[in-house]
């Protein structure tokens, strides 16, 4: 627990006129001695602001950002995504974080302390983390197949690969792009659909799963740490996508924001929530430009044109002498459509079409009236084209992937941070082992992902991706926007934010908090619940071998049901707080029918669930340490009466309205609360009831924290 002195160092105002009169009073060590402090705890606040933009521009903003923003349209998705940022993309964030510097406890403990009966809300968090977790490793783990694919002299994804039989799929690699290709052929080694191949896994995406969750052990171990329509807005899908993503790339509700600003130091949390914000929407928009831009190269060179170069290349290597003359097109070849180039190839001698196959370029002979690609594998394949271009590809390509690799780690280590800093804190078996915990997260991470390296692993990741995770992040950050906002109560939150801060809270924020936020919230959650249950079913990306194209196909309602009891899972956490509390406290009033009289005769501590923030209890101490010298106003106390009590139990007052009913206290403790308020300093200015407690309670409420 945080010393009174630490606590007096952070709120000690820092204008001018104390540090005037700071300085004539220290000497010149002293004073090196405070500058020095100031310095490693600014670098600290850097060092964790970077942490918070580093995640925010993880994978999100790589792998997940362009493929949601081409499979919606554009400039479209864009301007929404831009629009939800703003009304409650920032001011959500904004909320997470100065609620984690305010409290400076975990994810789990922050709802304990503010609302008790809505403390599952952590744990709630921690289940979405561990999902995550699953479908996230299994993007580092294609990131380690192009990596190892990247050592070659040619890279592999350039052209056709070399075929060992005569069938129609010899030709499907010049149906489409070889990037493509590459994808779902040999990266995913894809089935036709999501029911088809789940118990069969693909043996090199086994292993580089292994290798991930063991990276990650480690690490833990070791402790390392453009077109739009505006009809399109009409598309309840778009606002679904599009809301869910700002959820997703903030790391709202995951806790991880919570962590972050618990460590950190500084008031400045709006410049920060704002810059994570811009950062965040500025390195989606550079990489979707990147892949908009190879869309387009792929669009300018299929169909006819690819017949041009593919033709003009053939006749190059014959004139070189790699080719036979058998091997030269038909004259009137490029009078004839696209397809009967294929038919040509077809009819050619075995060993003929091996080369041809092999040497044709990177473009599809087919002309793509659909988009090339939709799927999650977008940004691999469209990179993966772009550094091709470059001079000395495979080492742009190497240096590239790993980049990836080392962001994809960095981003699951801070989604585990989510899980593992608040099981440490509140159970003292995995505090005694800790790496007893590290063993049990990596080794039922990587069990629980290997569902991913399946043939249809990718259309099981989409599932998850697209359905579960947004639906549960809504959810969790909707009831924490209940709780700060109406039951614990913005205006207290404001005003109590005042102590620490030496300033109020922008209004505005607050506003947000209670009548923006929520209802944005509370409609995207019932048109993610509209889109999961509707009579047309949501599709996903599947792989067409024999058409070598991506087609759409419907989740099955069985696959839907799935997401249903999953996101219930996830959720049972919330309500059973609340039961657990109910259930304690009827044992505790029905066991001693002797404690009302008891409570007469005795203050008594307030129960467990009642305490109050753990800053506010230091604040407390320190103002009664303060106030302890003074003379003590007789006729104030003598007007705190029963009814002033009640004022600041009560929400449904006119003091306070905001209040939160969760926190009503038993009628025993309100005679303990009146023994010691008539035994204490004058009022404070706070409304919380923590700041009318004594030193006593306040000891004895930190030892029951600590025990």
């Amino acid at each position: 627990m945080e010393s009174l002195e630490e606590i007096s160092e952070e709120e000690a105002p820092k204008g001018p006129r104390t540090s005037s009169f700071l300085s004539g009073k220290l000497t010149a060590k002293e004073i090196l001695a405070t500058k020095t402090q100031n310095y490693f705890a600014e670098t600290k606040r850097t060092e964790d602001i970077l942490m918070q933009v580093a995640f925010s521009i993880g994978l999100g903003s790589i792998w997940r950002f362009p493929y949601l923003c081409q499979r919606n349209g554009g400039g479209s998705f864009i301007l929404m995504y831009f629009f939800m940022l703003l009304s409650f993309g920032i001011p959500l964030l904004y909320m997470e974080m100065i609620m984690g510097h305010w409290l400076r406890v975990d994810n789990i403990r922050v709802w304990k302390q503010l609302v008790p009966w809505l403390g599952g809300i952590g744990y709630a968090s921690i289940l979405v983390c561990i999902l995550m977790s699953l479908y996230n490793s299994v993007i580092i783990t294609w990131s380690l197949s192009y990596l190892a694919n990247s050592f070659d002299n040619s890279l592999p994804w350039n052209q056709c690969p070399l075929v060992k039989t005569t069938n129609v799929t010899d030709l499907s690699c010049l149906r489409t792009v070889s990037h493509q290709y590459f994808w779902y052929h040999t990266t995913l080694s894809a089935s036709g659909h999501i029911e088809e191949g789940v118990d069969a896994l693909v043996l090199h995406l086994t292993l580089g799963i292994f290798a991930a969750w063991f990276l990650l052990f480690l690490t833990m171990i070791t402790g390392l740490k453009i077109s739009m329509q505006l009809s399109s807005w009409a598309s309840l899908d778009l606002w679904r996508q599009a809301g869910g993503h700002v959820v997703y790339s903030l790391g709202l509700g995951l806790g991880t924001t919570i962590n972050f600003s618990s460590k950190a130091g500084g008031n400045s949390y709006i410049q920060v929530a704002s810059l994570v914000a811009l950062v965040n929407l500025v390195t989606s928009l550079l990489l979707t430009s990147i892949i908009f831009i190879v869309l387009e190269f792929w669009a300018t060179t299929s169909g006819h044109t690819c017949v041009e170069k593919s033709v003009s290349k053939l006749i190059s290597l014959i004139k070189k002498g790699v080719l036979p003359q058998d091997a030269k097109p038909p004259e009137d070849i490029l009078l004839l459509p696209a397809l009967d180039y294929l038919d040509w190839i077809s009819n050619l001698p075995q060993h003929l079409q091996y080369p041809v196959i092999h040497f044709s370029p990177s473009c599809s002979i087919m002309t793509q009236k659909d988009k090339f690609m939709e799927g999650p594998g977008l940004a691999f394949a469209a990179f993966s084209q772009a550094i091709s271009l470059f001079p000395g590809a495979s080492l742009w390509a190497i240096l590239f992937f790993l980049a990836l690799v080392i962001m994809g780690l960095s981003t699951l280590m801070s989604i585990l941070e989510g899980i593992v800093c608040p099981l440490q804190t509140s159970f003292s078996l995995f505090r005694r082992y800790p790496k007893l915990l590290s063993v049990l997260i990596c080794l039922g991470g990587f069990l629980g992902s290997l569902v991913f390296t399946s043939h249809a692993g990718s259309y099981i990741m989409s599932l998850f991706d697209d359905c579960l995770v947004p639906l549960t992040l809504i959810v969790i950050v909707a009831f924490q926007n209940v709780a700060l906002a109406w039951i614990y109560g913005a205006r207290r939150f404001r005003e109590e934010m005042f102590s620490k801060l030496g300033h109020l809270l922008w209004s505005f924020f607050t506003f947000l908090w209670r009548y923006v936020t929520l209802p944005g919230l509370l409609a995207l959650f019932t048109i993610c619940l509209t889109q999961l249950h509707r009579r047309v079913p949501s599709y996903y990306i599947a792989w067409n071998s024999s058409m070598s194209q991506e087609v759409k196909q419907p989740y099955l309602q069985s696959t839907l049901s799935w997401v249903t009891f999953l996101s219930i899972l996830t959720f049972l956490p919330i309500p059973v707080q609340p039961l657990h509390h109910w259930w304690h406290l009827e044992d505790h009033i029905a066991s001693d029918p002797f404690e009302k009289l008891q409570s007469k005769k005795m203050p008594l501590v307030p129960p467990k669930s009642l305490q109050y923030p753990r800053h506010q209890l230091v604040t407390s101490q320190k103002t009664d340490t303060e106030c302890s010298s003074r003379k003590v106003n007789p006729p104030l106390i003598r007007r705190l009466n029963l009814s002033s009590l009640w004022r600041f139990s009560l929400p449904l007052s006119e003091y306070n309205q905001s209040s939160s009913w969760f926190s009503l206290p038993v009628i025993s403790s309100l005679t303990s609360a009146l023994s010691m308020r008539n035994a204490s300093t004058p009022v404070s200015r706070q409304v919380s009831p923590a700041s009318v407690t004594t030193d006593n309670s306040d000891k004895s409420r930190e030892t029951q924290e600590e025990n």
